[in-house]
């Protein structure tokens, strides 16, 4: 989790726990599921992942089924306790599915009982079908941006200063104290989302790294308007740390990868983008294709990648990212160690 002292980190790696929000745990007994996200998250952590990631949902994707989704807050506080070292994050929480206050002091109370560990993502909510089901106010896009910008400012009020009065459209607290403060001094803030008009002013406002899930040329071009955005406003562009939240697979044979395209197992997840696109796109392929597309990502600025591991709950994309991807890609000459 340690950060250059003059600029952004050297390339960190997570992974995503699952936690049966893709439906990976369907037909799982919920104790089974439990015990196999302990052993990943273990795994992770002795591979070498830098930090260890879950959602902020409730209901499973594509489609609503009744199946087991652990809350992210829960499952996080549950993995600290079975790991030391590796950073626990949310892609990204959903500023309007808790109090402003209830979030920070959430937040607070994992960092301590992590020992140190928290990174905060945070976003503007989309799932509306979610809202609904669990009786959500669904507000306007402008209203979710909103309520998004106050909560980034309000959190990190609430983790620096003795009593917080806010009075927001969104937010309103009155002398609120959230104790017990993070342990870390600083607890990074991470936003979510790549809306090129709204969000990105709000991560140069607030945020200490981003993650978008795009191909290489959006990744490029949200970053030089956030450049933009930052010199707009005086803030040095390079204390943002730009992460990149890609879907991986890691296959044998070309003939495998497409074999896997073709089943029942690859099939959900890019019905409206098209299996190009989608290959294109994130990190699936062999071991050569995914090294080159991610070394692509590197050289492009990206100093963080979060991995949907697609054959979750198996450990295989797990290991072999590690042990054979990671270890073949540089950052460019100069860059910050």
């Amino acid at each position: 989790m340690t950060r250059a002292a003059d600029g952004p980190p050297a390339l960190r790696v997570g992974t995503f726990v699952p936690q049966g929000w893709k439906l990976e745990y369907a037909g799982w007994s919920a104790s089974d599921a439990w015990e196999r996200s302990r052993v990943l998250a273990q795994r992770a952590e002795t591979l070498g992942y830098d930090h260890l990631w879950v959602y902020d949902h409730v209901e499973t994707v594509p489609r609503r089924e009744p199946e087991a989704v652990f809350e992210a807050f829960t499952l996080l506080a549950a993995v600290a306790q079975h790991t030391t070292t590796v950073g626990l994050g949310q892609l990204v929480t959903c500023a309007s599915y808790r109090n402003a206050g209830l979030l920070a002091k959430e937040a607070a109370c994992l960092d301590v009982l992590s020992g140190g560990r928290l990174v905060l993502g945070l976003g503007a909510g989309w799932y509306d079908e979610e809202y609904r089901s669990y009786g959500f106010e669904f507000l306007p896009d402008r209203d979710r941006l909103a309520a998004l910008d106050e909560t980034l400012a309000a959190v990190r009020r609430l983790w620096t200063e003795e009593a917080v009065t806010f009075t927001g459209r969104h937010v309103r607290l009155d002398g609120a104290h959230c104790e017990p403060k993070p342990l870390q001094t600083r607890p990074e803030l991470w936003v979510g989302g790549g809306g090129e008009q709204v969000t990105l002013r709000i991560a140069a406002r607030h945020a200490d790294a981003t993650n978008w899930q795009v191909g290489l040329d959006g990744f490029v071009r949200k970053s030089e308007l956030l450049d933009r955005y930052c010199d707009e406003i005086g803030r040095d562009p390079a204390t943002i740390e730009r992460t990149h939240g890609p879907d991986c697979a890691i296959f044998d044979s070309d003939a495998d990868l497409r074999a896997w395209l073709a089943s029942p197992a690859g099939g959900d997840l890019w019905d409206e983008v098209g299996t190009e696109d989608y290959v294109r796109d994130n990190l699936i392929g062999t071991v050569e294709q995914v090294t080159e597309k991610a070394q692509a990502f590197v050289d492009a600025g990206c100093r963080g990648l979060v991995l949907w591991l697609r054959d979750l709950p198996s450990a295989e994309s797990l290991v072999r990212f590690a042990t054979e991807v990671r270890p073949a890609l540089s950052l460019p000459v100069g860059s910050p160690t």
